[in-house]
């Protein structure tokens, strides 16, 4: 293979320090924050497309 640029011990050591300290604060959400939060887009996405569904399209009528 071409020479490619390999990462250094350090970068390496640093993502992971990164990965690990972003799962220790997913871990400490609780479940109802994250599922009240869920339930919230959900309601929001259901309202905005009955509202897109409520405005009436005029259609352009086929030329035959």
């Amino acid at each position: 293979m071409p020479n490619q640029p390999r990462q250094s011990a350090e970068s390496v050591k640093g993502d992971s320090a990164t990965f690990i300290k972003f799962m220790r604060k997913l871990v400490q959400v609780p479940h109802s924050e994250i599922k009240a939060a869920l339930e919230a887009e959900k309601e929001f996405k259901r309202t905005a497309k009955a509202s897109v569904s409520r405005v009436s399209v005029a259609r352009p009528k086929r030329a035959n």
